[in-house]
């Protein structure tokens, strides 16, 4: 009897060790392929430039067509300058100024004296600076074709690549009505929708609430995968309205490391997180890569980045100045420079 219960024993742990076995051999779980390096040949390609506290993206079309929107402000005009000739980048078919602001465009007459620029498309306001007035002059001494904005503008690039001008609306027509301490030439930003097959990209300038609002008003196709947030992620930008519109899967927001603006802003982040949107920055990921196909994108970035900390933002100058105790100090360091 006891060794029958002993056969029994054996054959059950036998039958256990089976099963296991047999479990084990159907239903494994085969390691995941290693994934084909994504191939940016033959691709759609914009890259956020690391210029600071200003803008600066450049397009380079499957075929090689080369389009920059903004370049930063005069110091880092040489840094973009460096970026384009890592790229073995001789010529720019289409520059952008999208406003008249130095942290947009003094960095394009750097470009402009050191590589072929074959056409500037500007928004064409009038606008007493300095910096502006360098611009134009370097657009006329190097035989830059010089391109009014106006809203319907269309660029064809090769391969299917469409740039397409939402703002200014043109003939004279400009945004006037802005918030208290709001500025109208950041209202009257060029605004630019890159299209390349099903892909859609965004471009804003420093482009408000006051431009957001024409635009949606305007009923103009602003569906688009990814958005350059509106004026380095400030809280009159970017709007919930704005963001339905767009409904974007991604962002990139170009602003700089302890910017005095507060850029971006906490409103903002929290408006782009509540629409579950895929946020990325150039103050702390440094320059940041898009390659599309024409279908779907793929995003990287220059430095790895705590996801914690891109949800974080900035104070902004509002809330300093609000402060007696900082105000004076911080209207001190102000004094003489250009408001953002």
């Amino acid at each position: 009897m006891r060794v029958l219960k002993v056969l029994f024993a054996i054959l059950v742990v036998a039958a256990i060790i089976a099963g296991i076995l047999y479990w084990l051999r159907r239903y494994r779980t085969e390691p995941p392929p290693t994934p084909t390096p994504f191939e940016t040949k033959g691709r759609l390609q914009i890259v956020a430039l690391d210029v600071g506290q200003g803008d600066g993206f450049l397009i380079i079309s499957p075929g090689g067509k080369t389009v920059l929107v903004d370049a930063g402000n005069a110091r880092a005009g040489d840094d973009v300058v460096a970026a384009l000739q890592r790229r073995n980048l001789r010529t720019i078919d289409l520059a952008v100024a999208t406003h008249p602001h130095a942290d947009h465009i003094a960095g394009l007459r750097r470009v402009i004296g050191k590589l072929t620029v074959k056409q500037l498309l500007d928004s064409g306001q009038s606008f007493a600076s300095a910096e502006y007035e360098k611009l134009l002059r370097a657009v006329k001494e190097r035989k830059v074709a010089y391109i009014k904005a106006g809203k319907g503008q269309t660029f064809d690039l090769d391969s299917g690549v469409r740039l397409e001008a939402f703002n200014p609306r043109g003939n004279g027509q400009w945004i006037t009505n802005v918030r208290e301490g709001g500025s109208v030439e950041n209202a009257n930003s060029v605004v630019l929708r890159l299209t390349y097959g099903n892909f859609t990209m965004l471009f804003t300038g420093d482009a408000e609430a006051e431009t957001e609002a024409e635009l949606v008003k305007a009923k103009l196709p602003m569906r688009a995968q990814v958005l350059k947030v509106g004026h380095h992620g400030s809280r009159h930008a970017t709007s919930e309205r704005f963001l339905n519109a767009v409904n974007p899967e991604a962002a990139i927001i170009s602003c700089g490391a302890d910017n005095r603006y507060g850029h971006p802003s906490q409103p903002t982040l929290d408006r782009l997180k509540r629409s579950n949107v895929q946020v990325h920055r150039t103050d702390l990921s440094g320059e940041i890569t898009i390659v599309s196909d024409g279908n779907t994108f793929q995003v990287t970035t220059n430095r790895q980045t705590n996801l914690a900390a891109l949800w974080v933002g900035r104070i902004e100058l509002d809330d300093v100045l609000a402060q007696p105790q900082k105000a004076a100090s911080a209207k001190a360091g102000l004094k003489g420079k250009e408001i953002d």
